[in-house]
């Protein structure tokens, strides 16, 4: 799972916060996380949409298209941006109430700060007190240079957001078929 904010401003009529997820077999994971791996350039230890040229993106955007995963997003909007973390709580709860409709019983979130961390964990402890997800399913935490997994979220949240600012529409071409979107509303 992972994050990326978009500002106001072309296109984008009003700013958004976009929370992804990949969801994957548990077991077919180890071959994906070779392919992921088989894109690093030099001696990066992690591949980050942001890093990229448009070039690499498409390309990205190519391989990742081919692998057997979904990806499920949600896209809050309008988003103050002295709130983040209030439109993070929203679109963590749609999410992982998605997640759960979809089967997953283990979520991987890239960890943030340990204070952030500890927001997160505060929100699924009171989602599942009310009933809004079960107990049994995990939220952990993991570095994106330790886990590669992590690096098809932050690609189809660059992917989402670059579409939603009207720019290089290829890699969002490319990944739409694995892509369920959802919005909510911030306000």
């Amino acid at each position: 799972m992972d994050e990326s904010i978009h500002t106001a401003g072309g296109p984008l009529a009003e700013g958004i916060y976009l929370l992804a997820a990949t969801v994957a077999d548990p077991a077919a994971c180890e071959p994906i996380r070779d392919t992921l791996r088989g894109l690093l350039l030099g001696k990066s230890t992690r591949l980050h949409w942001y890093d990229q040229t448009p070039r690499r993106r498409r390309l990205i955007a190519g391989v990742l298209a081919d692998l057997d995963v979904t990806h499920t997003i949600i896209v809050g909007a309008p988003i103050d941006p002295h709130r983040q973390e209030r439109a993070r709580r929203l679109c963590l709860e749609r999410l992982l109430h998605e997640l759960h409709s979809l089967g997953v019983e283990r979520v991987w979130a890239e960890t943030r700060t340990q204070s952030l961390n500890d927001r997160d964990r505060t929100m699924v402890a009171a989602l599942r007190s009310r009933g809004a997800i079960p107990a049994h399913l995990a939220v952990e935490f993991a570095q994106p240079d330790q886990e590669p997994m992590l690096w098809l979220p932050d690609a189809v949240a660059g992917a989402v957001g670059m579409h939603h600012r009207g720019r290089d529409p290829e890699p969002y071409e490319r990944l739409r078929h694995t892509i369920t979107e959802h919005t909510i509303r911030l306000r």
